[in-house]
């Protein structure tokens, strides 16, 4: 029977992120995960690393020691990372005045903000559509990774770097004290960490419902590969993620933005509705998201909730294809 210092279930980021630290702290390893490789929410996502979204203080802080985190294993693992930045659109008076009060707090704080008044919007992307732009808020503290590689690249590097042992295509069935049993046999472990994501639910539904962790179900897309010359350098996201990210929470003007949005944009509200788009690297555009808190996972995929994503996101940018190839 095999031993292992550590066992991670699953091979997920949060496995791998568990997986780097013992790794460097020389700890013997083994990752199980059921597929060929982690095929959920750790590459459905933009691939964004943004401080951009922290309040100051103790959230930023954590969010800097994970960034520095990803920049060393982008130069160990060769995962593609680049500082990509972050542009919010204002559409409305109320948008605006929020990312003004942001931009004055961050002179005292350690986030870095500009507004950016509607003429040289154009210079942090040529793509926007101009209709009704007051102006935008730009940061360059936001970094894109290519999730779609990255997890098979880090996995990689584990293996060869600090001989890690992934067992993959390999179904974890039960826990005990120092003991994994799966498909592939019986492993020894002093310690056992569950990063199945939702599966944990299904793994252990006791100590699942003990803890009171929230489900959170999201709907995105991703389009066919844009017209070539067609880019979106930074982020884009429009004045609904405003009222969503910890940055803003701060901000006077605040409960008013909320306030507008549920009495004018009440669909976009209550599906929980905020727009990012990130370009990929084959020219594809990620764009989303929805976030359902109801934890039933059984809920069919909204044609509604994709329209109104989709017309806010037009509504931000220019998108010459905008067929969608994948949700």
């Amino acid at each position: 029977m095999r031993q292992f210092d550590l066992a991670i279930v699953g091979a997920g980021i949060m496995g791998l992120a568990h997986d780097y630290h013992a790794a460097n702290a020389g700890l013997r390893v083994a990752v199980f995960e059921r597929d060929a490789f982690a095929d959920g929410a750790s590459r459905r996502n933009f691939g964004m690393l943004a401080l951009v979204a922290q309040s100051p203080g103790r959230q930023l802080r954590s969010a800097e020691r994970s960034l520095a985190c990803w920049q060393d294993l982008a130069r160990d693992a060769n995962v593609a990372l680049h500082q990509a930045g972050c542009l919010f659109l204002a559409r409305t008076p109320e948008e605006l005045s929020v990312m003004s009060e942001c931009q004055n707090a961050s002179s005292t704080q350690d986030a870095r903000f500009e507004l950016v008044p509607p003429n040289t919007l154009p210079d942090h992307a040529a793509v926007l559509n101009p209709k009704r732009a007051l102006g935008g808020l730009w940061s360059p503290d936001a970094w894109k990774v290519d999730q779609r590689l990255a997890m098979g690249q880090i996995a990689g590097w584990l293996q060869s770097a600090h001989s890690v042992a992934f067992f993959t295509q390999t179904e974890v069935l039960g826990i005990a004290e120092g003991i994994v049993e799966t498909s592939g046999g019986t492993f020894k472990a002093g310690h056992t960490v569950v990063c199945g994501g939702d599966e944990f639910g299904t793994l252990f539904p006791d100590a699942f419902r003990h803890a009171q962790v929230g489900r959170c179900r999201l709907q995105m897309m991703r389009t066919r590969p844009q017209p070539k010359g067609w880019r979106l350098p930074p982020f884009l996201l429009g004045g609904l993620s405003l009222t969503r990210y910890e940055a803003f929470a701060a901000c006077p003007s605040l409960p008013q933005l909320k306030e507008h949005q549920e009495k004018n944009r009440p669909d976009h509200m209550a599906h929980g509705i905020h727009v990012i788009l990130a370009q990929e690297a084959d020219g594809s555009v990620t764009i989303g998201d929805s976030h359902a808190y109801d934890g039933n996972r059984s809920a069919e995929s909204s044609d509604e909730i994709d329209r109104l994503i989709l017309e806010e996101a037009l509504a931000l940018v220019d998108l010459p294809e905008p067929e969608i190839a994948e949700r």
